[in-house]
């Protein structure tokens, strides 16, 4: 504590403490209503926009993705296959034409979970061309 807090009498720096409180109390009280106003003022802006997507959107041809799909997982595939080629196998274990043609449907899957989960954004691009 400071001098003059120690020269007050207790009742005075009780004051204090309490006008200081509901100071702070007034305070909070403001930032927590202008935070609501704010928090609202959001809000509406992300309705307002969702509408206006939701009217401008064109809908999406399920087949033509699809197939837009398949055709970048058909490029994904090739991109992954010379890569797999770049790998030198070398040892004691070789499984051989089995192991080759497991390999193969191995990274066409590969190829086909990245091109739907993913974004890699020919599909996309195929898309739009094409609708």
């Amino acid at each position: 504590m400071n001098f003059l807090q120690n020269s007050m009498p207790a009742h005075a720096r009780s004051m204090n403490n309490i006008q200081s409180s509901r100071s702070s109390i007034d305070s909070v009280l403001r930032r927590s209503e202008q935070k609501s106003s704010f928090d609202d003022a959001l809000n509406s802006a992300i309705e307002k926009n969702g509408a206006n997507e939701a009217r401008t959107k064109e809908p999406v041809n399920k087949e033509l993705m699809k197939v837009c799909t398949e055709m970048e997982s058909i490029f994904v595939g090739r991109m992954l296959k010379e890569m797999r080629d770049t790998v030198h196998k070398e040892g004691f274990i070789d499984g051989g034409f089995a192991e080759e043609i497991f390999e193969d449907m191995l990274y066409d899957q590969y190829a086909l979970k990245l091109s739907e989960t993913s974004n890699l954004g020919l599909a996309k691009s195929l898309y739009d061309e094409l609708k």
